[in-house]
């Protein structure tokens, strides 16, 4: 499964991003990841998720970012959950770029996916927005 949080910059994805995951870290079986490329709210995830920069792992488009949740996915069968703050940031793209990433999320069904996308509703590409669960 596959859901989207959208919004302009600034409307507050982030932290219903942090507050799901630590909502995830309560009830989970498996492990959770939270995905970044910024330390400013590692304090506010729980500390049972793996907490994730992506800073040094040279992510630069969306199949290279594709590339880096594949293999995490390959070296940790136990993962539950990945959350992803700012998927075409972290992917140096616009929202397009992060194709290859959705579209690898949607055959794995094993893992349930969330990502913030800083984006308004008309400006979503139709790929995405049938994964729009949350606004």
């Amino acid at each position: 499964m596959i859901n989207i949080i959208y919004g302009s910059k600034g409307s507050g994805k982030t932290k219903q991003i942090i507050d799901m995951a630590n909502a995830a870290v309560e009830s989970a079986k498996g492990s959770i990841v939270y995905i970044t490329d910024t330390m400013n709210h590692s304090r506010s995830v729980n500390n049972g998720a793996r907490y994730v920069i992506t800073n040094d792992y040279d992510i630069t488009d969306g199949k290279t970012l594709k590339g880096f949740i594949a293999g995490m996915l390959a070296g940790n069968y136990d993962i539950e959950h990945v959350f992803i703050d700012g998927a075409a940031r972290i992917a140096k793209s616009k929202i397009a770029g992060i194709r290859p990433v959705i579209l690898f999320m949607e055959k794995r069904a094993d893992v349930t996916f969330t990502l913030t996308v800083s984006a308004d509703l008309p400006d979503i590409p139709a790929f995405i927005k049938k994964h729009i669960k949350k606004t």
